[in-house]
């Protein structure tokens, strides 16, 4: 079946300048800018803007605009599209799934599939439009993570909502999406992590049309 891809891209208005080279490179996907702010600063408000509305499509990108992809990346997302939620980005974290990544790198494998218990990479996420659905009605129902009456962190939700509901969630192997060390995080955490706060991906595709997304 011939997958309809489109893309939103999850936008704070600080980082205006990024857009135009984001939307060039996400061509020719049919892609939305939708733009949020709040204070405190809030990446999971603005992830819950981009599922509502939803476009008529099989699968919904949602991307951060702090982000930059792989050349190709537009014309390989019909191969990687499934009927679960599939990162097109991975860094060393989470801890427990970054070996598997390494081994899967190593052997030529094109996914993996996130542990159960981990909180999930949200900075590129090719949904199919039923989980996403599923997603935002599970949020709906369940708005609070546990010691926080207002959530702010978008990969914590999702990472909550896999592991109660035990979702399937794949990763790429290598990334399509890289996100750079440059931009200040949103929520305000950089200082939590390493050097490069652990947001840049583990490997990054030169090309993603030079691998065989089909493979399992």
């Amino acid at each position: 079946m011939r997958q309809l891809i489109h893309a939103r891209i999850q936008h704070h208005p600080s980082r205006s300048n990024l857009i135009p080279v984001l939307l060039e490179r996400l061509a020719p996907i049919p892609t939305e800018v939708v733009e949020h702010s709040s204070d405190p600063p809030s990446p999971w408000a603005g992830y819950r803007r981009c599922m509502e509305d939803l476009p008529k499509c099989s699968h919904l990108l949602i991307i951060q605009d702090d982000v930059t992809i792989s050349p190709g990346m537009p014309d390989a997302l019909g191969a990687i599209a499934r009927d679960v939620p599939v990162c097109l980005y991975i860094a060393r974290f989470p801890r427990d799934t970054s070996p598997r990544v390494v081994a899967a790198m190593n052997m030529g494998r094109r996914y993996v599939r996130l542990s159960q218990r981990s909180f999930m990479p949200i900075v590129a996420v090719l949904w199919p439009i039923p989980k996403l659905i599923e997603f935002r009605e599970w949020a709906e129902e369940n708005p609070h993570l546990p010691g926080q009456r207002e959530p702010r962190s978008d990969d914590a939700m999702a990472g909550r909502w896999k592991m109660i509901t035990r979702q399937e969630v794949l990763a790429t192997v290598p990334s399509l999406v890289e996100h750079p060390d440059q931009e200040p995080s949103t929520i305000g955490r950089s200082a939590m992590w390493g050097k490069d706060k652990g947001r840049c991906a583990q490997f990054f595709a030169d090309d993603a049309l030079e691998y065989d997304w089909s493979m399992p």
